[in-house]
């Protein structure tokens, strides 16, 4: 497809500039009611894009693939469970990094169906549906031959490339979070986090008025650039913040637009990732430069009063890390004086 999933597919990350969740570490604690279980413990099952997930026992031996679906797992404490890592950036979370030492990493974010199979899991987790393809690591339909199951972020089962007619939401992403609490055994910890969650993001936007505030996502290229479109993860944010996307109108997750278009949307702030690891250009910085001295774009509203958002690249995926970016983009709405 013609999506940024190239650049996203390095897992790119900007420098730590998030606040840790503070349940992070909560995996160890034996306090949340779920201590007693073991390998006895009976079957666990979820619906995941259409097909049912099912587990004699909650899973015990299982592969990340992505840097969302790992962070989540870590977060949920389950480092111990986790046979094998696919990153492409280990820049994760800071309060996540003491857990990713000693992790058993694979040499790149997708590794070979060989690699994973060596681990012997029961459980592959991934956030792209460009995993479970031939050119990523297998088809699903390999590894359920094999006994080994598998679990697709719901954010992508209709596949990256596919129009998209309902806007992701914060409650998919906290049932994202329950399924997979659910398959591990740990549901007490999955309510936990949710619970934080959705207090974090309410606290974050208590009082502010963004309503009539119109936001540009741009995550990478500069030739063909692609801004984030009606239904992911960024119009999770913006609408949390009570803003507008300029590209609400477009059904791909990440279409790509010509820059006459974003000269006649004029938005009022551009919300950048920080592509440490993408393309050339791909940084913010570069942008910032590009928006800056392009005759195109010079003149917007957004570039002539400076501003300009900056997350991580990884923020602009379905993950936790979401309202860690309606926390940023809520803070930088207000430090810009477009919000009360």
């Amino acid at each position: 497809m013609s999506s940024p999933r190239p650049a996203r597919r390095l897992s790119t990350v900007a420098a730590g500039l998030l606040v840790l969740l503070p349940l992070a570490a909560c995996g160890s604690s034996s306090s949340d009611g779920e201590a007693g279980r073991d390998a006895s413990d009976p079957a666990v099952s979820v619906t995941n894009c259409g097909r049912k997930v099912a587990l004699d026992r909650p899973a015990q031996r299982a592969v990340s693939v992505n840097q969302p679906a790992t962070e989540l797992l870590l977060t949920l404490g389950l480092r111990d469970r986790i046979v094998g890592a696919g990153l492409g950036d280990t820049n994760v979370l800071p309060g996540l990094k003491d857990d990713l030492k000693g992790l058993d990493l694979f040499s790149q974010e997708f590794p070979s169906f060989e690699d994973v199979l060596a681990t012997e899991p029961d459980l592959v987790y991934a956030t792209f549906d460009y995993t479970f393809t031939d050119e990523g690591i297998a088809d699903r339909q390999r590894f359920t031959d094999l006994g080994i199951d598998v679990y697709q972020s719901p954010s992508e089962c209709a596949g990256q490339e596919a129009t998209h007619t309902e806007a992701l939401t914060l409650d998919d992403q906290y049932a994202e979070i329950r399924d997979v609490a659910t398959l591990f055994g740990v549901e007490g910890r999955g309510e936990a986090l949710v619970a934080d969650l959705e207090k974090r993001a309410a606290t974050a936007t208590d009082g502010l008025d963004a309503g009539g505030v119109s936001t540009a996502w741009w995550y990478s290229s500069t030739k063909t650039p692609y801004f984030a479109g009606c239904c992911g993860a960024p119009g999770i944010m913006t609408r949390a913040v009570g803003a507008q996307n300029a590209f609400d109108d477009l059904d791909q997750l990440w279409p790509e637009v010509s820059w006459e278009s974003v000269v006649d949307r004029d938005p009022d702030v551009f919300v950048l990732a920080d592509l440490t690891r993408g393309s050339e250009g791909d940084t913010a910085a570069a942008k910032i430069a590009f928006l800056e001295s392009n005759p195109a774009t010079k003149n917007l509203t957004a570039v002539r009063n400076k501003r300009y958002i900056i997350l991580p690249g990884t923020t602009m995926d379905p993950s936790i890390r979401n309202v860690d970016g309606i926390e940023e983009v809520a803070q930088g709405i207000r430090a810009l004086g477009l919000g009360s």
